[in-house]
């Protein structure tokens, strides 16, 4: 059977790695891409998909929102985040949402089980419906398929206080079947005495707004041992919609919710190493820079001496990038203002005799930035700022360096501009002979940014462009 698979994807390369990681699971699949909301829902309806696939995360759209109008729309279809980063948080959030499950894109080799597991259960769940669909016909087999699916039913007929429980949730329960007696109290007494309230409280609620209802909770089994549960209700009215009965579906997922806690120690796991690696990378870089220094000292040509100050700024501007992204607590990305000001602030320091009368002048948005766009802008900053401090102004002269970041949309935009004596005549960012001014030109197509130089008062430069994503640092060779 061909299974029809949509995909919420917003990077062409991505796709083709997933579609092909899908063929090699032997799934036979047709497939449809979309990235933009209206695409989405117009294919839910018009597709008809088996299955979602969605980042969590695109330009214009998010995963999230996906899950909600699937949720809405398509219930019963799996819905998988396929995604580059997942947060504890974000994990978290999603499972309690009803997402299906989860895979990193550094790890598509369990795409194809993810999937399969997905196709299982959903083809469980319409076994499941319709067995209960069938129920006076067949209990036998709506036995049997509650003993498969770890599940038990219940009915709560509302003017007697009667309840009747299927034999599969007195098995959830750990107890024999209770014939006589059994009611509404009864049962919340199987019920972990923290979550007995808030149980109570949704059916009440649900009562209240004559609509169905769904929760997770935790029961304690005579020895003690604690599980968990997931519940659907829904309640049936009469012919003048007044409730007359509750029926109740408890599904045993401490399995599940074992495996969630294992994939949290994980992604806990993944986040300490990947701290320990920005750690140790800034620890090598400012070993580099010291070995630097000290190098500088037996260096008597001065401008041999420029070159390695020169380059240990460098190799510090990047340095600072790690130590960033190492106190970060979004190990993807930096906060770039916050980056600026500290960058800017230690080449003053450097440069602190040539810096007495300059004054620094900051206007910065709050804009995040990944690793592969932070460092060649940090670098770009550092070229620009230090070439203002050594050749802007003349000694003894009073000055003003200014920096600016903001956003439009999607485009980023820095400018970095003083108030100097400015560029010789014919100097051009892109045919120039000064090594400074190369960098910043290879550092500018390097974030595919877009670069206008104004000398009309002291020199500004201004650059234009976009964060790096995965096809952007792949194109670039990254």
């Amino acid at each position: 059977m061909t299974s029809k698979i949509l995909i919420l994807e917003d990077v062409p390369f991505d796709v083709e790695l997933i579609e092909r990681e899908i063929s090699q699971s032997g799934i036979d699949f047709l497939s449809k891409t979309v990235e933009l909301e209206e695409d989405y829902v117009r294919l839910i309806d018009e597709f008809k998909p088996n299955l979602i696939l969605a980042d969590h995360s695109l330009p214009n759209f998010d995963g999230i929102s996906a899950l909600e109008i699937a949720k809405n729309k398509c219930p019963e279809i799996p819905f998988i985040f396929v995604s580059g980063k997942i947060g504890e948080e974000f994990a978290v959030e999603a499972l309690k949402r009803g997402v299906t499950d989860y895979v990193l894109k550094s790890n598509l080799s369990k795409l194809g089980p993810a999937i399969k597991r997905a196709m299982i259960e959903v083809q469980e769940q319409i076994k499941l419906k319709k067995a209960e669909e069938e129920l006076l016909k067949s209990h036998w087999q709506l036995k049997e398929a509650q003993k498969i699916g770890k599940m038990g039913s219940w009915e709560f007929d509302i003017l007697s206080e009667d309840m009747d429980a299927s034999e599969g949730l007195f098995r959830i329960f750990g107890v024999e079947k209770i014939e006589q007696d059994f009611n509404f109290s009864r049962f919340l007494d199987f019920i972990y005495p923290a979550d007995k309230k808030r149980v109570s409280d949704t059916i009440q609620e649900a009562l209240k707004n004559k609509s169905s209802f769904s929760q997770e909770y935790r029961i304690l089994l005579p020895d003690g041992s604690l599980r968990y549960l997931y519940s659907l209700g829904k309640i049936i009215n009469d012919t003048s919609g007044k409730p007359l009965k509750i029926l109740g579906i408890e599904q045993d997922i401490t399995q599940r919710k074992l495996d969630e806690n294992k994939i949290k120690e994980s992604l806990k796991e993944k986040e300490i190493l990947l701290q320990e690696i920005h750690h140790r990378v800034k620890n090598n870089l400012q070993v580099i820079s010291s070995l630097l220094r000290l190098q500088s000292r037996f260096i008597k040509d001065p401008e041999a001496l420029e070159i390695f100050k020169e380059s240990q700024n460098r190799v510090s501007s990047i340095a600072l990038v790690h130590e960033k992204l190492y106190h970060s607590p979004d190990l993807a990305s930096i906060n770039f203002s916050e980056y600026i000001r500290n960058l800017s602030k230690d080449i003053f320091h450097f440069f602190h005799s040539k810096a007495q009368n300059i004054k620094l002048k900051l206007e910065l948005d709050e804009i995040f930035l990944n690793i592969e766009t932070a460092i060649p802008c940090g670098l770009i900053i550092n070229e620009l700022v230090t070439n203002s401090l050594k050749h802007a102004f003349l000694p003894e002269q009073k000055g003003e360096i200014t920096l600016k970041l903001f956003k439009d949309g999607d485009k980023i935009t820095l400018i970095v501009k003083d108030n100097g004596r400015g560029l010789p005549p014919g100097i051009e960012v892109n045919n120039t002979q000064t090594f400074g001014l190369q960098l910043v030109y290879f550092l500018n197509k390097r974030i595919n940014g877009v670069i206008k130089m104004d000398t009309s008062q002291g020199t500004s430069f201004k650059i234009c462009f976009e964060e790096l994503n995965y096809e952007g640092r792949a194109s670039n060779g990254e």
